[in-house]
């Protein structure tokens, strides 16, 4: 039932991500450690779900994920009930953690790291500026020691840096901030400055 409802509480929301406290959108944010936030916000039926119920399941759900790994590997920061509105802030300790309990791709590290990860770079980027040109493989693997983000989500992604390329899938909000279409098939890469 609790991946159910996290399932249900990872649908996006209509609107755009907002930096700060205040998100009205599904959110992952990325620090330079490597440590993830994913804020989840979701439309809260009161009448279907209790709050408790809603606390207790997804607590119960990290602890399973957290038994063979530390603690901190996954822990409910917060959970917020205002104006029919549900936002869970979850806190991963590595992306590899939030990958796993989520069952999705996501990455976080250099070019080369990728590479090494069988990440294909056989792709065209687009460059955040907008006079600038597509780059290909080439150049992509040219990047190297440049840090990358490459998720399979359709949400919004906060993340440590400039922004300096992306894939085709993947909207620039701001110099830090991204969402990748909803629409999309296959993965979206940013590539930060």
């Amino acid at each position: 039932m609790i991946l159910l409802l996290l399932a249900v509480l990872t649908v996006v929301l209509a609107g755009c991500g907002k930096k700060g406290d205040s998100y009205d959108e599904t959110t992952v944010i990325i620090n330079k450690k490597g440590e993830i936030t994913h804020r989840i916000v979701e439309a809260f039926d009161k009448g279907y779900y209790n709050e408790d119920e809603l606390r207790e399941d997804i607590n119960d759900e990290l602890s399973e994920y957290c038994k063979d790994k530390d603690e901190k590997a996954a822990r409910l920061v917060s959970l917020e009930i205002k104006d029919g509105m549900a936002a869970a802030q979850i806190s991963f300790a590595k992306p590899e953690d939030y990958a796993a309990f989520n069952e999705v791709d996501f990455f976080y590290g250099s070019v080369d790291e990728a590479i090494e990860q069988q990440y294909t770079t056989d792709v065209t980027l687009k460059g955040s500026g907008n006079d600038e040109e597509p780059i290909g493989k080439l150049e992509f693997e040219a990047l190297g020691d440049k840090m990358i983000v490459i998720v399979s989500e359709p949400v919004v992604y906060e993340v440590p840096g400039k922004i300096a390329y992306t894939t085709a899938n993947i909207e620039i909000l701001d110099d830090t901030t991204a969402r990748m279409a909803s629409d999309s098939v296959g993965l979206g890469y940013i590539v930060l400055k």
